[in-house]
């Protein structure tokens, strides 16, 4: 088991402009961690230990949304870790799990963690599995033991790194739990309702870029998706997870899900007001996306799935 640092000192400047993963090439250099930890708001040290682990998760879910409005204007998501350091840190945009997931990862293994990036198939709500396995988590290991660790979800997901083990885990005024299902991992969400059901499976074998580039080229040109003609937004905030879906406002709160419509654009400005707090440059850029991409969904009588 991993012991802690006796000493916990804030890290320098010179130690974290070093985080990085052990195969350092010219497009993966050293990146300047310490402005990813403000964009996060995070001050403490560095350790690789489940009580940071936990601590950088929170953090990073409280302050970098999901969102890929760019897209909808034509912009194509950059898979590389500098291209996605400069939308999160020095853009302060948000992103999806193409780019926060595999970032967090680079930075916690330069921290001193065993992470690997794996794929994910989500449940959905009609009561099956999506077509794709086209989600991207994390598995870490900290003081011996493996986490669960997801920064780029929509949909509610767990907010702090979750056990393997198998034991429900309270997370605000929900429970999470992983277990065996068909052969996969499969998390598992409750509520006030104390009903389980699947928020999604993983499996176990590591990716690199060249496993899940499909995903992008999928995303932009297949009918199938949803995600080139719907804006979908959402943050975690304290109690549960805010969710812009097309002309549906989810609120993940407390252990129950409401869902709100959205009939208009006051409507939707007020609702992407909530989940793009601290973000007010994103705001006008998501309602205008919000109306051309309700616009075209009438138009083409496109419905989310």
């Amino acid at each position: 088991m991993t012991s802690r640092s006796p000493a916990h000192r804030q890290p320098s400047e010179s130690a974290l402009e070093h985080v990085a993963s052990p195969s350092r090439t010219a497009t993966t250099a050293a990146l300047p961690w310490h402005d990813y930890l403000r964009r996060i708001g995070h001050t403490g040290p560095l350790e690789p230990t489940a009580e940071y682990l936990r601590a950088v998760t929170t953090a990073h879910l409280h302050a970098v949304p999901y969102e890929f409005l760019d897209v909808l204007d034509g912009a194509v998501p950059d898979l590389e870790h500098t291209a996605a350091f400069d939308r999160v840190v020095r853009r302060r945009r948000g992103g999806t799990c193409l780019e926060t997931t595999p970032l967090l990862g680079r930075f916690l293994r330069g921290v001193g963690f065993r992470a690997r990036l794996v794929a994910a198939q989500m449940w959905r709500v009609g009561g099956e599995w999506w077509s794709r396995w086209d989600h991207l988590v994390l598995v870490v290991e900290a003081e011996g033991e493996d986490w669960l660790v997801d920064v780029g979800f929509l949909l509610h997901s767990p907010t702090e790194p979750l056990r393997l083990s198998g034991t429900p885990q309270a997370d605000g005024g929900w429970r999470f739990r992983v277990v065996e299902r068909d052969g996969y991992r499969t998390v598992l969400r409750s509520g006030v309702d104390d009903e389980w059901t699947p928020v999604y499976r993983f499996a176990d074998e590591p990716l690199e870029i060249p496993d899940y580039a499909w995903i992008v080229d999928f995303h932009l040109t297949s009918e199938e998706s949803p995600l080139s003609y719907t804006v979908l937004c959402s943050r975690v905030v304290p109690g549960g997870k805010l969710v812009v879906l097309g002309e549906n406002f989810l609120r993940s709160l407390d252990g129950r899900d409401r869902t709100e419509f959205l009939a208009d654009p006051a409507d939707a400005e007020k609702a992407l007001g909530e989940v793009l707090h601290g973000h007010p440059h994103l705001l006008a850029e998501a309602v205008g996306a919000w109306e051309k991409a309700r616009a075209d969904r009438r138009e083409n009588k496109r419905k989310f799935i």
